[in-house]
């Protein structure tokens, strides 16, 4: 089985020294082997079990002869041949298929399995993923396997409302994960947390965003959407433009990790106070980790940097002879909340730019950059995010960009100096303008160090080498500001209500990536999520 598995485990943990919660786990899975020595065993001729495959992992097999020094099987797939199994080869025994009206039947819970082992569980999880049943409980956990294509009828807003009920369901679905959560704070009155954890594209973004959306419509009094859901539900596909890029695995892979709190306040809406009334959604706050800054300057072939920077150069690519954005352009205008025009300046088609440049990959499939631009910029204001601010987030972005296409050579007669190139000065004197500061004031920072010592400031030239990593570290650590401005804006809009400690948490771990070249920066990633875990 070649697909990933991100998985929800239910289980108490301590938040605090005054209240407990539970948490619902989803991460990567394996089951302990039920593995048999084959010459611990006498099996009968026509014993059913499974033997390891270069190619495909395991095989379904049959023993036709056995004794004390060897076993001899025979495959389902070539039953003419035969395999001699060595004294020290496992074996696994499986069971026969069953079958019912509707065909192969599979088990909604792997701990029901007779054989609890890693081929009959990697089996029964394939023989579900192949009729479209990419959810599978094992005890309290839910197993969700990327089907990387859309399943009709899986996330329906009628199956989400089926979901919302006080009595549990036994099927297994994310909705119904998510409803143990918010059972747990109306019945129980205390805090719970989901987990979402797995491989890097295993589905963790769009299974955070399931859960959101089930979390805010059962938080909302008698099925109407407040502005509050409204906000939570934006802040998504805000976040994955910031935050998002195509990885060689997933074309929105979240490059960040996030601790999302969906605050309740019990008893709203004539329920009542006492437990297993409802609960109402009443704030929120989104708390980010280690954001990809490494990204910004350079991606792997087949990769891409951050969504934003190809949508809003998509968007400018449009304009013709000038920088003003008129929206909304594609998206009907009973879809935004006001019209308005967007200073694009800096920006230009993506091929002019160093940064976006590093792999061939410039575009998605089946993915409108001008469209997603103007999403981008309606969930900002259904967030609430002042336009003027918005204006200064794009200016930023487009600073960032030009400042990668800066570059440097040695004055004359100084091998150790740096200065900007001349072709390049106009990319830097752009960036400056867009951040607000000197053109030469700029250089002088890329192209110089200072020491400080007790009694004076020494400041030196830098080579052309270090001058291009000072390039780099400022472009990333200006494109993380905007970040976090950008989630400081989402907090301050959405509203986090100190006083009400009743929540329920989403966490996403984001998905392990390994490089050619892996700097710190990706160690403490993987080893913050492996500590997460």
């Amino acid at each position: 089985l070649t697909h990933h598995l991100p998985v929800v485990r239910w289980q108490p943990c301590h938040l605090s020294q005054h209240h407990h919660s539970s948490s619902y786990y989803i991460s990567h899975h394996s089951s302990d082997l039920e593995r048999f020595s084959s010459m611990e065993a006498n099996y009968a001729q026509g014993t059913l079990i499974w033997i390891k495959h270069d190619e495909e992992v395991w095989v379904q097999a049959e023993i036709v002869t056995a004794n004390d020094k060897e076993i001899i099987v025979k495959t389902e797939a070539d039953p003419d041949k035969r395999t001699v199994l060595g004294p020290n080869e496992p074996i696994f025994l499986r069971t026969s298929d069953v079958f019912t009206s509707e065909g192969l039947s599979v088990l909604d819970d792997l701990t029901q399995l007779t054989h609890l082992h890693e081929p009959a569980v990697l089996s029964s999880l394939q023989n579900r993923f192949d009729i479209d049943k990419i959810y599978t409980f094992t005890g309290p956990i839910l197993i969700a396997l990327n089907p990387f294509k859309y399943i009709p009828g899986l996330y329906d807003e009628e199956i989400l409302r089926d979901f919302i009920t006080t009595k549990p369901s036994t099927k297994p679905h994310v909705f119904n994960t998510s409803n143990s959560a918010y059972r747990g704070i109306c019945d129980r009155q205390k805090p719970q947390t989901v987990l979402i954890s797995g491989e890097s594209g295993a589905g963790k973004t769009e299974t955070t965003k399931h859960v959101m959306k089930f979390l805010a419509t059962a938080g909302s009094l008698d099925g109407n959407i407040t502005d509050v859901e409204k906000q939570v539900l934006e802040s998504n596909p805000l976040l994955e433009a910031f935050g998002n890029a195509r990885t060689l695995r997933n074309d929105n892979s979240s490059r960040f990790g996030k601790f999302i709190e969906l605050q309740f306040r019990a008893g709203e809406g004539g329920g009542g106070t006492a437990l297993g009334s409802p609960c109402r959604l009443c704030g929120a706050r989104i708390r980010t980790y280690l954001l990809e800054k490494v990204r910004v300057c350079d991606q792997q072939e087949g990769e891409r940097n951050y969504h934003i920077f190809y949508e809003a150069c998509a968007a400018a690519a449009t304009l013709s002879g000038s920088t003003n954005y008129s929206f909304p352009s594609i998206l009907s205008k009973d879809k935004v909340k006001a019209e308005r025009t967007i200073d694009l300046e800096g920006f230009q088609d993506l091929g002019a730019f160093a940064y976006l440049t590093r792999s061939t990959c410039k575009t998605l499939r089946d993915v409108d950059d001008v469209e997603m631009f103007e999403r981008r910029i309606a969930a900002m204001q259904t967030i609430g995010i002042d336009p003027e601010d918005i204006s200064q987030i794009f200016k930023v972005v487009a600073a960032t960009l030009n400042l990668g296409n800066t570059k440097f050579d040695a004055p004359p007669g100084n091998s150790e100096a740096s200065m900007v190139m001349q072709e390049c000065a106009s990319f830097l004197e752009l960036a400056a303008k867009l951040l607000g500061v000197e053109a030469k004031g700029l250089e002088a920072a890329l192209c110089n160090q200072t020491r400080v010592t007790r009694t004076e400031r020494i400041r030196s030239p830098v080579g052309v080498r270090q001058a291009a990593d000072n390039r780099d570290a400022l472009a990333k650590a200006l494109y993380g500001m905007i970040f976090d401005i950008i989630v400081a804006n989402t907090n301050n809009s959405i509203g986090f209500l100190p006083d009400v400690k009743l929540f329920v948490g989403v966490l996403d771990i984001f998905g392990f990536e390994c490089f050619k070249m892996n700097s710190f920066e990706q160690l403490c990633i993987n080893f913050t999520n492996e500590r997460l875990q």
